[in-house]
């Protein structure tokens, strides 16, 4: 497995993740009340982990990178705040914790191997807090299954496409950030200035504009989707969209948690 982290991994059970983090969120409020709102997030890294050390709560670093690696391409992220080896925390200075931040940290966790984490956003007038859990072990995320029934190789582009998807879920595991599969792509095929490209958007013979697409060719685009939920709806509109572009054909695959489906959408 080509991802690396620079720390120990110590795997806890929800009752220590608890003990730890009533404390910790504790320091946080503290914080919030003495040195107010107003700061960006380093400054509540920094005074987060001074006190988090000054507790006494194991091993505590800040930024600690973890990167993911295959053959030439290297990815790195950076966790705010590892606590006990074992605790996640994002810090956020935002108006409102949204989805995103969730999934960012859910992607942490599961790069880490462990099951609990936490954001804790500093801006509101009252420390906002989230927990981010899972219930999924790391041989969980290789339980891989790909169903390739409805796709066409029309091309050497579309078969290397494929074939690298297929190794980097074999390399990484499932369940990870779509955007993390398409650095990969860009990275293989001479940068994203190569494939992301506008396209005209014409209806009825009429321009209406332009979008940025993911392109393999001049005539094939890809499409990565992380989607459980109204799968059949996101295919009806990726039809509507291929309608209004000169593209043949859109290559489509989605991640359905460990489910990878791998679908080719034709210009009817």
């Amino acid at each position: 497995m080509s991802i690396k982290i620079a720390s120990e991994i110590k795997r806890i059970d929800e009752q220590e993740f608890y003990e730890i983090d009533y404390q910790v969120t504790g320091l946080a409020y503290a914080i919030h009340n003495e040195i107010g709102r107003l700061w960006d997030e380093k400054i509540y890294q920094n005074e987060l982990a001074n006190r988090c050390r000054a507790a006494g709560l194991g091993n505590v670093k800040r930024e600690v990178p973890v990167i993911v690696l295959y053959k030439d391409f290297c990815k790195e992220y950076y966790v705010d705040l590892f606590v006990n080896d074992s605790i996640i925390y994002e810090l956020k200075t935002v108006g409102k914790l949204n989805s995103e931040h969730e999934k960012q940290t859910l992607n942490y966790l599961l790069l880490l191997g462990l099951q609990h984490g936490k954001l804790i956003n500093f801006r509101p007038a009252s420390v906002q807090k989230r927990f981010v859990s899972t219930t999924l072990l790391p041989k969980d995320r290789y339980d891989l299954t790909f169903d390739d029934r409805q796709w066409f190789e029309l091309d050497e582009d579309s078969m290397l496409l494929k074939e690298l998807i297929m190794e980097l879920l074999t390399d990484w595991g499932a369940y990870l950030e779509t955007s993390l599969f398409y650095e990969a792509i860009c990275h293989f095929r001479s940068g994203e200035e190569n494939i992301v490209k506008y396209i005209d958007i014409v209806r009825n013979g009429t321009k209406l504009g332009g979008k940025k697409i993911h392109l393999l060719n001049q005539k094939s685009a890809f499409k990565l989707t992380a989607i459980s939920k109204g799968i059949d709806s996101y295919e009806q509109h990726l039809r509507r969209f291929i309608k209004l572009t000169n593209l043949d054909v859109i290559q489509w695959i989605n991640f359905n948690h460990n489910l990878i489906i791998f679908k080719t959408i034709f210009q009817s």
